[in-house]
């Protein structure tokens, strides 16, 4: 780590209010490598740089609350971010836009696909970063580059999959513009395609019950995202005199509820396919139970 001039100069006092870090702590960085050496002005003064309080900010948020990371891993991480960086500031137009962007969100992206596929097959519990890093071929260093634990890459794979999943709803939807035929194809590609990203919601769910609030707020924003196209369509239906003009957001979580354990359902009992039972929703949903 290389330090730059600076007009700035910080005594040690300043350093540690600033940063929140004790002196002591400080001192153990800068005999390890992690920060420059001071700038010596006298046998007993020293002044530190704005790098010095950067360095301090990257340090925190590498150990994200975490005092138990070792000293030899935080350095090995710096070691690398410097390295990332100056490969892409010398290798002009490899997967760079706007300032390497590009690189970056393409490694971004390498690491939560790997983890998204690890997360359906094993869980989130028995999934570990270094069996994501190898997975998406990436050292434990470049994650922690990307993210801070586990935890937000499996919320961040969790938006990907949500964007994914109402994209492909929609598209499917918009193949038609009867309401009914939109709900029905609506509904067969959530049961085709349940099996791929049931993994993830239900492990979404396992988390809610530990009182976890992101996984709620996410768990909130996934079950508005897909009743929301439903929600409309319910109302365009009511609308032009096809249906009752019924509560929309209660129907459209009725629906839900029907067409996801109908998905469970036909997961482990093969007699029936999508489509016979698409058919019999769309028939009980219309002409009810009654003779």
């Amino acid at each position: 780590m290389v330090v730059e001039s600076d007009t700035r100069l910080l005594r040690m006092g300043e350093l540690e209010r600033l940063s929140g870090v004790p002196r002591h702590t400080i001192h153990q960085y800068i005999r390890h490598g992690l920060l420059p050496p001071p700038v010596k002005t006298g046998k007993t003064s020293a002044y530190y740089h704005e790098t010095h309080l950067e360095g301090l900010r990257t340090i925190q948020e590498l150990k994200g609350g975490s005092s138990r990371l070792p000293i030899s891993y935080l350095k090995r991480v710096l070691q690398e971010r410097g390295t990332e960086s100056k490969v892409r500031e010398e290798t002009p137009g490899e997967g760079k836009t706007d300032g390497g962007a590009g690189t970056k969100d393409s490694r971004r992206r390498q690491i939560r696909e790997a983890a998204l596929e690890l997360f359906v097959q094993k869980g989130y519990g028995g999934t570990r970063i270094q069996d994501i890093t190898s997975r998406a071929g990436v050292s434990v260093g470049t994650f922690y580059l990307y993210y801070r634990d586990k935890k937000e890459l499996f919320m961040d794979a969790v938006d990907e999959m949500i964007r994914s999943v109402v994209q492909a709803i929609e598209k499917e939807a918009s193949r038609d513009n009867d309401p009914f035929r939109k709900a029905i194809r609506t509904a067969r590609f959530y049961l085709d395609n349940y099996s791929t990203f049931s993994g993830i919601i239900n492990q979404l769910r396992g988390m809610m019950v530990t009182e976890n609030p992101d996984a709620l707020h996410k768990y909130i924003a996934l079950h508005k995202l897909i009743a929301d196209p439903i929600v409309r369509e319910l109302r365009n239906a009511a609308r032009q005199g096809l249906i009752r003009d019924l509560d929309p957001e209660l129907l459209a979580r009725a629906v839900m509820g029907i067409v996801e354990f109908t998905a469970i359902f036909l997961s482990f009992d093969r007699r029936y396919d999508s489509g016979k039972a698409v058919a019999f929703i769309v028939d009980l949903l219309m002409n009810g139970l009654r003779r």
